[in-house]
Protein backbone atom coordinates (compact mmCIF):
# COMPACT_ATOMS: atom_id res chain seq x y z
CA UNK A 1 0.00 0.00 0.00
CA UNK A 2 1.08 3.48 -0.99
CA UNK A 3 0.89 6.41 1.28
CA UNK A 4 -2.01 8.38 1.71
CA UNK A 5 -3.42 11.37 -0.63
CA UNK A 6 -4.81 13.62 1.76
CA UNK A 7 -7.25 15.72 1.26
CA UNK A 8 -6.02 17.78 3.79
CA UNK A 9 -2.19 17.69 4.81
CA UNK A 10 -1.20 17.10 8.40
CA UNK A 11 0.35 19.53 10.19
CA UNK A 12 1.66 20.34 13.23
CA UNK A 13 -1.54 20.86 14.68
CA UNK A 14 -3.84 18.71 12.44
CA UNK A 15 -3.95 15.71 11.90
CA UNK A 16 -5.46 16.09 8.38
CA UNK A 17 -8.33 13.77 6.18
CA UNK A 18 -8.19 11.24 4.13
CA UNK A 19 -10.72 7.98 2.95
CA UNK A 20 -9.73 4.62 2.54
CA UNK A 21 -12.29 4.36 -0.39
CA UNK A 22 -10.53 7.41 -2.35
CA UNK A 23 -7.20 5.35 -2.29
CA UNK A 24 -8.53 2.18 -3.74
CA UNK A 25 -10.89 2.96 -5.83
CA UNK A 26 -11.01 7.10 -7.06
CA UNK A 27 -7.36 7.79 -7.09
CA UNK A 28 -6.06 4.64 -9.44
CA UNK A 29 -8.80 5.18 -11.87
CA UNK A 30 -7.83 8.85 -12.26
CA UNK A 31 -4.51 6.93 -12.56
CA UNK A 32 -5.82 4.76 -15.43
CA UNK A 33 -7.03 1.81 -13.81
CA UNK A 34 -10.51 1.53 -14.31
CA UNK A 35 -10.44 -1.04 -16.49
CA UNK A 36 -8.35 -3.07 -13.47
CA UNK A 37 -10.70 -6.40 -12.15
CA UNK A 38 -10.64 -5.31 -8.15
CA UNK A 39 -13.72 -7.47 -6.86
CA UNK A 40 -14.56 -11.24 -7.58
CA UNK A 41 -17.23 -13.68 -6.56
CA UNK A 42 -18.39 -17.19 -7.17
CA UNK A 43 -20.25 -18.10 -9.96
CA UNK A 44 -24.03 -17.86 -9.83
CA UNK A 45 -26.15 -20.87 -8.75
CA UNK A 46 -28.47 -19.52 -11.17
CA UNK A 47 -27.40 -17.82 -13.98
CA UNK A 48 -29.96 -14.15 -14.35
CA UNK A 49 -29.80 -11.57 -17.30
CA UNK A 50 -31.74 -8.23 -16.39
CA UNK A 51 -33.40 -10.23 -13.37
CA UNK A 52 -34.70 -13.11 -15.33
CA UNK A 53 -33.66 -16.92 -14.52
CA UNK A 54 -31.62 -17.97 -17.95
CA UNK A 55 -33.00 -21.36 -19.07
CA UNK A 56 -31.04 -21.81 -22.19
CA UNK A 57 -28.53 -24.59 -21.39
CA UNK A 58 -25.92 -22.57 -23.88
CA UNK A 59 -26.79 -19.16 -22.09
CA UNK A 60 -26.34 -20.88 -18.94
CA UNK A 61 -22.87 -22.45 -19.42
CA UNK A 62 -21.71 -18.76 -20.97
CA UNK A 63 -22.88 -17.37 -17.61
CA UNK A 64 -21.61 -20.12 -15.14
CA UNK A 65 -18.87 -18.02 -14.84
CA UNK A 66 -17.28 -16.49 -11.70
CA UNK A 67 -18.25 -12.53 -11.44
CA UNK A 68 -15.41 -9.66 -11.99
CA UNK A 69 -16.16 -6.29 -11.56
CA UNK A 70 -13.43 -4.02 -12.77
CA UNK A 71 -12.58 -0.43 -10.43
CA UNK A 72 -15.07 1.68 -12.83
CA UNK A 73 -18.21 -0.67 -11.90
CA UNK A 74 -17.36 -1.16 -8.39
CA UNK A 75 -16.94 2.73 -7.83
CA UNK A 76 -20.23 3.56 -9.67
CA UNK A 77 -22.18 1.08 -7.93
CA UNK A 78 -20.73 1.99 -4.58
CA UNK A 79 -21.27 5.29 -4.74
CA UNK A 80 -24.60 4.84 -6.09
CA UNK A 81 -25.21 3.44 -2.66
CA UNK A 82 -23.94 6.22 -0.80
CA UNK A 83 -26.30 7.89 -2.23
CA UNK A 84 -28.87 5.64 -1.49
CA UNK A 85 -27.92 5.48 2.01
CA UNK A 86 -28.26 9.52 1.96
CA UNK A 87 -31.56 9.41 0.34
CA UNK A 88 -32.27 7.11 3.54
CA UNK A 89 -31.44 9.87 5.76
CA UNK A 90 -27.59 8.74 6.39
CA UNK A 91 -25.14 11.59 6.56
CA UNK A 92 -22.43 9.56 7.61
CA UNK A 93 -21.30 10.13 11.40
CA UNK A 94 -20.31 7.85 14.32
CA UNK A 95 -23.46 7.35 15.67
CA UNK A 96 -24.59 5.65 12.29
CA UNK A 97 -23.59 1.87 11.91
CA UNK A 98 -24.26 0.03 8.61
CA UNK A 99 -24.59 -4.03 9.58
CA UNK A 100 -24.41 -6.30 6.51
CA UNK A 101 -26.75 -9.68 7.34
CA UNK A 102 -24.71 -13.04 6.83
CA UNK A 103 -26.73 -13.92 3.88
CA UNK A 104 -26.03 -10.97 2.10
CA UNK A 105 -24.41 -12.25 -1.34
CA UNK A 106 -20.80 -11.53 -1.51
CA UNK A 107 -20.57 -8.51 -4.14
CA UNK A 108 -23.30 -7.02 -2.52
CA UNK A 109 -21.95 -7.17 1.03
CA UNK A 110 -18.61 -5.70 -0.76
CA UNK A 111 -20.56 -3.07 -2.45
CA UNK A 112 -22.29 -1.68 0.74
CA UNK A 113 -19.05 -1.70 2.99
CA UNK A 114 -17.39 0.43 0.37
CA UNK A 115 -20.25 2.67 -0.15
CA UNK A 116 -20.76 3.00 3.96
CA UNK A 117 -16.85 4.25 4.17
CA UNK A 118 -17.69 6.47 1.28
CA UNK A 119 -19.81 9.05 3.08
CA UNK A 120 -18.05 7.98 6.44
CA UNK A 121 -20.71 5.89 8.18
CA UNK A 122 -19.36 2.88 10.42
CA UNK A 123 -19.59 -0.32 9.82
CA UNK A 124 -20.33 -3.24 12.28
CA UNK A 125 -18.74 -6.13 10.26
CA UNK A 126 -18.93 -9.13 12.45
CA UNK A 127 -20.15 -12.26 12.12
CA UNK A 128 -23.47 -12.54 13.45
CA UNK A 129 -23.66 -8.53 14.21
CA UNK A 130 -27.11 -8.31 12.04
CA UNK A 131 -28.98 -10.94 13.95
CA UNK A 132 -28.93 -8.76 17.62
CA UNK A 133 -31.52 -7.00 18.71
CA UNK A 134 -29.90 -3.62 18.70
CA UNK A 135 -28.41 -4.27 15.25
CA UNK A 136 -32.52 -4.05 13.92
CA UNK A 137 -33.45 -0.89 16.04
CA UNK A 138 -30.32 0.87 17.56
CA UNK A 139 -29.98 1.32 21.01
CA UNK A 140 -31.24 5.06 21.36
CA UNK A 141 -27.73 6.67 20.43
CA UNK A 142 -26.61 4.61 17.23
CA UNK A 143 -28.86 4.45 13.81
CA UNK A 144 -28.32 0.85 12.54
CA UNK A 145 -29.05 -0.04 8.95
CA UNK A 146 -29.14 -3.08 8.12
CA UNK A 147 -28.45 -4.55 4.53
CA UNK A 148 -30.17 -8.17 4.31
CA UNK A 149 -31.78 -10.16 1.73
CA UNK A 150 -35.52 -9.69 0.13
CA UNK A 151 -38.05 -11.73 -1.38
CA UNK A 152 -39.11 -9.61 -4.46
CA UNK A 153 -39.40 -10.51 -7.88
CA UNK A 154 -37.31 -9.10 -10.22
CA UNK A 155 -38.09 -5.57 -11.69
CA UNK A 156 -39.39 -5.91 -15.02
CA UNK A 157 -36.83 -3.58 -17.63
CA UNK A 158 -39.57 -3.09 -20.40
CA UNK A 159 -37.85 -2.82 -23.49
CA UNK A 160 -34.79 -0.42 -22.45
CA UNK A 161 -32.91 0.94 -25.77
CA UNK A 162 -29.67 0.80 -23.98
CA UNK A 163 -27.98 -1.51 -21.98
CA UNK A 164 -28.95 -1.55 -18.45
CA UNK A 165 -26.05 -1.74 -15.94
CA UNK A 166 -26.64 -4.85 -13.39
CA UNK A 167 -27.08 -2.96 -9.52
CA UNK A 168 -25.63 -5.75 -8.36
CA UNK A 169 -28.20 -5.80 -5.48
CA UNK A 170 -30.66 -8.11 -6.84
CA UNK A 171 -32.89 -9.45 -4.41
CA UNK A 172 -30.77 -7.04 -1.68
CA UNK A 173 -32.75 -4.72 0.73
CA UNK A 174 -31.79 -1.64 3.27
CA UNK A 175 -33.71 -1.17 6.34
CA UNK A 176 -33.40 2.07 8.53
CA UNK A 177 -35.97 2.57 11.36
CA UNK A 178 -38.27 0.14 10.60
CA UNK A 179 -38.47 1.27 6.20
CA UNK A 180 -37.14 -1.27 4.17
CA UNK A 181 -36.10 -0.24 0.74
CA UNK A 182 -35.24 -2.52 -2.75
CA UNK A 183 -31.77 -1.56 -2.84
CA UNK A 184 -31.55 -2.65 -6.61
CA UNK A 185 -34.96 -0.68 -7.62
CA UNK A 186 -32.90 2.35 -5.95
CA UNK A 187 -29.89 2.06 -7.83
CA UNK A 188 -32.21 2.29 -11.31
CA UNK A 189 -33.80 5.37 -10.02
CA UNK A 190 -32.17 8.46 -11.88
CA UNK A 191 -32.73 10.30 -9.16
CA UNK A 192 -30.49 9.08 -6.26
CA UNK A 193 -27.18 10.77 -6.98
CA UNK A 194 -24.49 8.92 -6.61
CA UNK A 195 -22.30 10.36 -3.18
CA UNK A 196 -19.05 11.67 -3.49
CA UNK A 197 -16.01 10.74 -1.23
CA UNK A 198 -16.07 12.22 1.90
CA UNK A 199 -12.83 13.66 4.18
CA UNK A 200 -12.36 11.86 7.85
CA UNK A 201 -9.65 12.14 10.02
CA UNK A 202 -7.05 9.59 10.02
CA UNK A 203 -8.26 8.35 13.55
CA UNK A 204 -12.07 8.42 12.80
CA UNK A 205 -13.79 5.08 13.88
CA UNK A 206 -15.09 3.36 10.69
CA UNK A 207 -15.22 -0.39 10.98
CA UNK A 208 -15.48 -3.48 13.39
CA UNK A 209 -14.47 -6.83 12.50
CA UNK A 210 -14.25 -9.85 14.51
CA UNK A 211 -10.26 -9.39 15.30
CA UNK A 212 -10.35 -5.67 15.96
CA UNK A 213 -12.13 -2.07 15.34
CA UNK A 214 -10.33 -0.10 12.80
CA UNK A 215 -9.99 4.13 12.29
CA UNK A 216 -10.03 5.48 8.99
CA UNK A 217 -6.27 5.06 8.33
CA UNK A 218 -5.79 1.67 9.73
CA UNK A 219 -8.98 0.54 7.61
CA UNK A 220 -7.29 1.04 4.40
CA UNK A 221 -5.34 -2.48 4.69
CA UNK A 222 -8.26 -4.19 6.15
CA UNK A 223 -10.42 -3.41 3.03
CA UNK A 224 -7.58 -4.05 0.61
CA UNK A 225 -7.30 -7.74 1.52
CA UNK A 226 -10.57 -8.78 3.06
CA UNK A 227 -12.79 -6.63 0.41
CA UNK A 228 -10.87 -5.76 -2.58
CA UNK A 229 -8.09 -8.54 -2.33
CA UNK A 230 -8.07 -8.09 -6.51
CA UNK A 231 -6.87 -4.54 -5.93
Amino acid sequence: MTDFHYFEAPTDSSAGTLNPVFELLDFPIVMGGAEDIVLTGPAPDTPMVDGREVTDPRLVKALSKPVELDRAEVLDRSAKLGGILRAMGIVGTVHERIVIAEDVPPISRALSILGAVRIGASVDARTGAASSSSAHGGDGEVTSVVVHTIDVPPIDLGRASVKVIRSRFEGVGITVAGETANIDQAMRDSRVESAAVVALTPDRPLIVTDERALDAESSLEWLSQEILSEA
